[in-house]
């Protein structure tokens, strides 16, 4: 392990877990093996019904041992939040670290990931939020892969990399769709605003990390990597969101309305935003008859 220069900011890494227990030990030894190290593990039960607590209590306190410098906290809750973005607050309002990285458990990251993200940090000091590219775990189908062309070419991702201002990257994707592939890519800035950010994010059930991404963007410059050194697997949401269309179509409407009330967008990043309502719309009314129609077959 690489210990970070004194002189370079620290990050609390917010582990939430339910019922992923069975990844733990693995994740934990993947984050602590990163070259820019860590300086806090938090890790948030969220009332777990397998054998996480006692694998976590057993693990922290081997590494509690191996790694005496680094703080090692945990927080159990006796009922389950029912809400992701409550964990996150609560990890955040934990954290003491300068920023934070919120790595899910059953997400991947290459050895080097923190690292790559905190270089633009440190050279640019206005920089909340810095993030990678990020492939999917395990098979991927004809379908996924034609998600991931699909997913470069609306969210613009050049091939080189860039820091910008969080108004440009608004303008340029973030105010259009959620161009962030993934949390456990992203590290961002721990500051004042994050309570008031994440309270607007728990309102939303399907697109409050879009709308966490979006807040932040409005307090700073985003950098961003093309390397893929975040693995992440698709979500129940992502694979079965033709079942929930209506609502996930209306917080896409909410964000678009938030983000364009908040910012003086483009007249193209709006035209686009339009476009993009349209289409979805279309889209998802066509996916929803067809979806309607096979159920009656069955």
């Amino acid at each position: 392990m690489t210990e970070f220069r004194n002189n370079s900011p620290s990050v609390s890494v917010i582990l939430p877990n339910y019922n992923y227990g069975h990844y733990f030990v693995s994740r934990l030894k993947e984050i602590l093996a990163q070259t820019y190290q860590v300086s806090e593990v938090i890790v948030l039960d969220d009332a777990s019904t397998d054998k996480s607590a006692s694998i976590i209590k057993k693990e922290l306190k081997n590494q509690e041992k191996l790694h005496p410098k680094l703080k090692f906290v945990l927080s159990q809750n006796s009922a389950n939040s029912g809400n992701v973005f409550s964990q996150w607050q609560k990890g955040v309002e934990l954290a003491t670290s300068e920023y934070i990285w919120i790595a899910e458990l059953d997400d991947s990251c290459e050895p080097t990931f923190l690292e790559t993200v905190m270089k633009p940090i440190i050279k640019h000091k206005k920089v909340v939020l810095s993030y990678t590219n990020s492939k999917l775990i395990g098979d991927v189908t004809r379908r996924d892969l034609w998600r991931q062309k699909l997913d470069f070419f609306r969210r613009h991702h050049l091939p080189g990399k860039y820091v910008i201002s969080g108004k440009r990257e608004l303008n340029k994707n973030l105010a259009i769709f959620n161009s962030i592939p993934n949390v456990s890519a992203v590290v961002f800035k721990n500051i004042p605003e994050l309570k008031r950010i994440l309270d607007g994010a728990k309102k939303y059930s399907l697109c409050g990390d879009w709308y966490f991404y979006s807040k932040l963007a409005e307090q700073g410059k985003i950098a961003y990597n093309p390397k893929k050194l975040n693995s992440h697997r698709l979500s129940s949401e992502s694979v079965t969101s033709q079942t929930d269309l209506e609502k996930r179509f209306k917080e896409i409407k909410r964000v678009h309305s938030e983000i364009d009330l908040a910012n003086k967008l483009s007249a193209l990043a709006l035209m686009r935003m339009e476009k993009s309502e349209r289409k979805l719309d279309k889209v998802w009314k066509i996916a929803k008859i067809r979806q309607y129609d096979e159920n009656m077959v069955k």
